[in-house]
C-alpha cells in the first residue's frame, strides 16, 4: 500500500529536511505542467532523500534538462512554500522512494493574505509572469538544436503578453549625505556591459537587495525604458531568477514603438 495524500501532507509540513528540484536555467524551482492527467497543474518536484533527487536529475538529463537539488530544513518550509506561491505553482509532487503523490499547494501551506492592506502598501507579486518566464527560460536554455525546442514560439508569446501588462520594482539607493540624490544600482555582464535590474515581485527584489539599504519604486512595463539609466545597455528582469535581458530595441519592439 502506497503513501496516502494525508501522509504526504504531513511529510511536506513536518519532515526534518526535504529536497527540491531546481532548474539551472532559472535558479528557481523546476516546474512542469501536468498535461497527461488533464489537470494542467503547475507542479514542483520535492523529494524525501538526496538519492531520490539525484535519480530524478539523471532521468531528466536524457532530455537535456539540467537540474540541481536544493535542501530545505523544516524551519525554511514557510519560505519554500511562499516561493512556490510567488512563482505561480499550484501543486507539489512528493517522491518518497518508489512512491509519488501529488498534493495541491493550498493543502500544505496557506497563501499570505494582503487584501486588508491598502493597495499602495501591498507587496508586489506577479505569479503569472513568473510562471510564463520560468516555462520559457526552461525550454529556451535547454541545450538542444534550435529545431528541437518544444513550443518555444507559444511560450514566448505568453511571456510577452504578461510582460506588457505587468508592473515592476526598480531598485534605488539614496545617498545618506544627500537624501535628494538617488543612485540606481546596476550589474555588469562578463563583457563589462551595464545592465539595470528590474524585478517582477518583492521576492526577487529582496534576493537582490539582501544586505543593501535599497528602496523600490513600482513602474509599469511601458515606462521601463524611461527609467533606464543612460549608461545601461539593457534591462535585466529578475537577475537572481529567470534573468531575462531586454535591450532598448527589444523593449521598444515589445511595446510596438517605431524604430
Amino acid at each position: 500500500m502506497g503513501i496516502s495524500k494525508e501522509e504526504a501532507i504531513k511529510t511536506l509540513q513536518s519532515a526534518d529536511r526535504l529536497f527540491v528540484a531546481y532548474s539551472q536555467a532559472t535558479k528557481l524551482p523546476y516546474v512542469t505542467c501536468d498535461e497527461e492527467s488533464g489537470s494542467y497543474n503547475d507542479q514542483v518536484w520535492i523529494f524525501t532523500t538526496e538519492e531520490g533527487i539525484k535519480n530524478f536529475g539523471q532521468e531528466k538529463l536524457k532530455d537535456k534538462i539540467l537540474l540541481m537539488g536544493m535542501g530545505y530544513e523544516k524551519k525554511d518550509f514557510p519560505r519554500l512554500y511562499g516561493t512556490l506561491y510567488a512563482i505561480g505553482a499550484n501543486s507539489v509532487v512528493l517522491t518518497d522512494g518508489e512512491e509519488q503523490v501529488e498534493v495541491e499547494l493550498e493543502k500544505i501551506a496557506r497563501q499570505a493574505d494582503f487584501s486588508k492592506l491598502e493597495p499602495a502598501k501591498r507587496p508586489l507579486f506577479n505569479p503569472t509572469l513568473q510562471l510564463t518566464g520560468i516555462y520559457f527560460m526552461q525550454e529556451l536554455r535547454r541545450p538542444v538544436k534550435k529545431e528541437e525546442h518544444k513550443n518555444i514560439r507559444g511560450l514566448e508569446e505568453e511571456l510577452l503578453v504578461n510582460l506588457v501588462k505587468s508592473e515592476f520594482l526598480i531598485a534605488m539607493d539614496t545617498d545618506p549625505n544627500d537624501p535628494k540624490k538617488i543612485n540606481i544600482p546596476y550589474l555588469k555582464n562578463k563583457d563589462g556591459d551595464i545592465m539595470q535590474p528590474a524585478f517582477s515581485d518583492v521576492t526577487e527584489f529582496e534576493k537582490f537587495a539582501k544586505g543593501k539599504k535599497l528602496r523600490a519604486a513600482k513602474v509599469p512595463f511601458a515606462k521601463l525604458s524611461e527609467v533606464l539609466i543612460q549608461q545601461a545597455k539593457a534591462l535585466v528582469i529578475n537577475p537572481m531568477g529567470f534573468n531575462l535581458i531586454l535591450d532598448r530595441t527589444q523593449l521598444d519592439k515589445i511595446l510596438g514603438k517605431k524604430q
